[in-house]
C-alpha cells in the first residue's frame, strides 16, 4: 500500500494544478456552476457507484484517452463506464467545444431504447439535435419490417420528440457491426455518440473495436454512456 504521506503529498499537487484550472476558466466564463475539488483514496468505480447510489452524483464525466492509448483501454475508465449507475460522458483532452446538433444512438431497438431516448432528448434539450437512432444489422427481414410499420413515427411520438429519425443499416461481409457504426457516425458529422450500457452485446463489441477508438481518437468525438433506469 502506498505510504499515506506520498498519497497527501500527491493531492495537494493535483489540488493546485485543478486551483490553476478554475481559475483560468472564471478569467474565460463568467456564469459557471460551482467546481469544488476533492480527492478520495480508494477504488474510482466502487467510490462513483455507490455515490450516484446514495443521490450525491447524477452524472460522472471523465477524460478520454492520452496519446499513448485510448480510454477504451484504460481498466479505470472501463470499469466507471460498465459499472457506475449513471450516464457517464467521455470527452477526448484538447477537444473543442461545438453545440450537439447532431447525434447518433446506437439501438437494438428494445423498450428500454425508448426511455433512453427520452432522457436523452432531455439531457440535450438547449442544443435541439438531431437524433439518428441507428441499428446495425445482418437481417435484411428485420429492416423491411421496421420500414414497413413505421417504426420512426413510433418512436418520435413515444418519445415526444420530432427531429427523432431511424436508421437500420446492413452489415457488410468485409465489416463488423461497431465498424459499420463508427463509420455511420462520421459519414452523419455527429456530434455525439451515444450508447446505452445494457445493449450488452453491441456495447461490448463497439469498445473493443480498434476502428471505433481510432474514429474517437482522431475526430475527438464525445461518447456519452447511458444505464437503464432502475
Amino acid at each position: 500500500m502506498p505510504d499515506p504521506a506520498y498519497l497527501h503529498e500527491i493531492e495537494k499537487d493535483v489540488k493546485q494544478t485543478v486551483k490553476g484550472y478554475i481559475k483560468d476558466i472564471k478569467k474565460e466564463f463568467t456564469d459557471i456552476p460551482s467546481i469544488v475539488f476533492k480527492a478520495e483514496p480508494g477504488d474510482a468505480s466502487k467510490i462513483l457507484e455507490d455515490k450516484v447510489e446514495k443521490g450525491v452524483y447524477d452524472m460522472v464525466m471523465i477524460q478520454g484517452s492520452s496519446e499513448q492509448e485510448s480510454w477504451f483501454q484504460k481498466p479505470v475508465a472501463m470499469d466507471i463506464v460498465r459499472n457506475v449507475p449513471c450516464p457517464v460522458f467521455i470527452v477526448e483532452p484538447d477537444t473543442r467545444y461545438q453545440p450537439f446538433k447532431k447525434i447518433v444512438y446506437a439501438t437494438d431497438y428494445k423498450e428500454e431504447d425508448v426511455s433512453t431516448l427520452k432522457r436523452l432528448t432531455r439531457l440535450a434539450k438547449p442544443f435541439r439535435p438531431a437524433i439518428l437512432t441507428l441499428h446495425i444489422t445482418d437481417d435484411e427481414q428485420f429492416r423491411k419490417r421496421l420500414l414497413m410499420e413505421g417504426f420512426d413515427s413510433m418512436i418520435r411520438e413515444k418519445v415526444g420528440y420530432e427531429n427523432v429519425s431511424v436508421k437500420v443499416l446492413e452489415v457488410k461481409d468485409d465489416m463488423d457491426e461497431a465498424e459499420s457504426f463508427a463509420n455511420q457516425a462520421k459519414s452523419e458529422k455527429a456530434n455525439l455518440i451515444v450508447v446505452l450500457k445494457e445493449n450488452r452485446n453491441f456495447f461490448e463489441r463497439l469498445f473493443k473495436s480498434s476502428f471505433t477508438a481510432e474514429l474517437v481518437k482522431q475526430t475527438q468525438l464525445p461518447v456519452l454512456v447511458f444505464h437503464q433506469a432502475k
